[in-house]
């Protein structure tokens, strides 16, 4: 018997104990994070790098994921509001305390920004710590797609990002959300993510010490960004700021970067040795 659709009514809380919960979304980006920090250990230790930058630089990178995804979601897909209210976008409740407060958490955030968040946090430790920018650069990006992975099962748990309605016998039902069958689009982005980081860690791991420098942050950018842009058009609008565009925003800001790994990807390497020194003869 095939299903008409899959009824979906998951408990975005894992674990409540009286006014404490875990959620699900919580667990899964930890676990993004252990397994990408174990990745970034065995990294530096094959290649022969200190051990001593990983802490500075796996903060930076978290403050810079949440920041930069925080700040692009408020600006891009809900400006109106939090250009009027702009406390929101770091305080977690909405309204006054003690009157009509009401706590809402830190929901919404954008890949995008926590992209450029993570590469900003990245150049700022590189130069503090006077490390090489690039070098780590090209195998963080790796873990992008592994921590969107598990992100997008995140959502999925959360019962958001919801996908466009669908007849199709795999669709899924939120029943917290709304009856129409809708495309599971967080597990479909989830698995192009999961086999655009096989493809990533593959492409490093045959091309490592011999690499053109940024080509795997090109890579990913190029893959990444073009499987979002596809699976944007399976995706339900998210924003008011939607409403009316031939394109969505998720279809905008993937655009300049898809550009840009090109650029990386397939820029001309200069085979030019560096001058020897002059030397001035004396009579």
């Amino acid at each position: 018997m095939i299903l008409d659709y899959i009824t979906w009514n998951i408990d975005p809380v894992m674990i409540r104990i009286g006014a404490f919960a875990i959620r699900w979304y919580s667990v899964f980006l930890v676990l993004s994070f252990y397994i990408s920090f174990r990745f970034m250990m065995h990294i530096f230790d094959s290649e022969n790098k200190s051990r001593n930058t990983v802490l500075s630089y796996g903060l930076f990178i978290l403050a810079g994921l949440f920041i930069g995804g925080r700040l692009m979601h408020c600006l891009a897909y809900e400006p109106e509001h939090y250009l009027q209210y702009p406390w929101d976008i770091i305080k977690p409740w909405r309204g006054k305390l003690g009157e009509n407060a009401m706590f809402v958490g830190y929901r919404g955030m954008s890949g995008h920004g926590s992209a450029i968040g993570i590469t900003l946090g990245i150049i700022l430790n590189a130069v503090r710590t006077k490390t090489s920018m690039v070098w780590m650069v090209d195998r963080i990006a790796m873990f992008g797609p592994l921590i969107g992975f598990f992100v997008r099962f995140g959502n999925l748990f959360n019962s958001e990002i919801l996908g466009t309605p669908s007849d199709l016998p795999w669709a899924f039902l939120f029943v917290r959300t709304d009856p129409i069958p809708r495309h599971p689009v967080q597990i479909y982005e989830a698995l192009a993510y999961l086999i655009i980081f096989i493809v990533a860690y593959s492409y490093y791991k045959k091309h490592v010490g011999h690499e053109k420098k940024g080509a795997i942050l090109g890579l990913v950018l190029v893959m990444v960004y073009t499987a979002r842009f596809l699976l944007e058009f399976f995706k339900d609008k998210q924003a008011d700021v939607e409403a009316g565009l031939q394109l969505n925003m998720g279809h905008i800001l993937s655009i300049p970067m898809i550009i840009a790994g090109l650029i990386l990807l397939f820029r001309p390497v200069s085979n030019r040795k560096p001058k020897p020194p002059q030397t001035t003869s004396h009579a």
